[in-house]
């Protein structure tokens, strides 16, 4: 005669893991194609925040491209890269992480050197994320194009942040990115930054805001204009320095905006701790 146990209606089933909900405080901003400002803006808002009293942390997850630390002058300064990072068990600890991380005005950053090393796998970036999530206040993650981070659920469920150029063609390709991943319907929770193309006639190849919009069906959180300054010191490797004001409009526009979405907010809009 059987146990009572083993009765179909009181059977003991093993209980499945669950996983852990992805945290609430990782932006990630990504482009449909490079070269429209995605790696700059990443690190203009992580500095943005970080001055604002919102410590933040730089992640570059652009495994096709990659060399934030190069971008903003750093490539020089000692710490550890993607390529040095080890997780057993999928695994990091988060505080002695950031102690290995060069730093740049203020926010660390983990950069990623694909020629220089290895690219990391989704899991390792998955662990890194989730470590530095625990101990910043806000984790600003360039994504490049997304090239193999569609399966990390850090990432899939974090705020986005879409560059698109605004060309007749530049629209074309984000809404056709933003399609095939999903992104367009997670756009709802999220912001798309418009970007004018550089070395173009006045008046001549730039869509309108209007025009923007009405394509994309989504308003438009803020609109970059080109910054002859800011790119000619990026392109002599100067490094990431101070925008212009129109540019420094358009940032604490999208800062605003951006720390509705960041869990634990620190500081009043606009304000930076002295």
């Amino acid at each position: 005669m059987g146990s009572p146990l083993e009765s179909s209606s009181t059977r003991l089933k093993p209980v499945e893991a669950q996983p852990e909900p992805a945290p609430r405080n990782v932006v990630v901003v990504g482009s449909a194609v490079a070269g429209v400002g995605a790696s700059t803006l990443a690190a203009l808002l992580a500095r943005e925040l970080t001055e604002r009293g919102c410590k933040s942390v730089l992640v570059d997850a652009d495994l096709n491209g990659g060399g934030l630390d190069v971008l903003l002058g750093v490539e020089d300064e000692d710490g550890s890269r993607f390529g040095d990072i080890s997780a057993p068990l999928g695994k990091v600890d988060g505080k002695a992480l950031l102690r290995e991380l060069p730093v740049w005005d203020g926010v660390p950053l983990l950069a990623c050197n694909p020629w220089r090393s290895e690219n990391p796998q989704s899991w390792e970036i998955q662990a890194c994320i989730r470590a530095l999530a625990q101990v910043k206040d806000a984790v600003i993650v360039d994504a490049g194009q997304w090239r193999g981070l569609d399966d990390i659920p850090e990432l899939a469920q974090a705020t986005h942040i879409t560059v698109v150029e605004m060309t007749v063609l530049g629209l074309a390709r984000a809404k056709v990115a933003m399609q095939s991943r999903g992104t367009a319907e997670r756009q709802k929770h999220g912001h798309i930054v418009g970007v004018e193309p550089r070395g173009v006639a006045r008046g001549r190849g730039v869509t309108t805001l209007e025009e923007t919009e009405n394509y994309l069906g989504h308003s438009l959180a803020a609109v970059v204009k080109p910054d002859a300054k800011l790119c000619g010191e990026l392109l002599d490797g100067l490094g990431l320095r101070r925008p212009n004001r129109q540019t420094v409009k358009a940032l604490a526009a999208l800062t605003d905006e951006l720390q509705e979405s960041l869990e634990g907010k620190r500081v009043k809009h606009g304000t930076r701790t002295p």
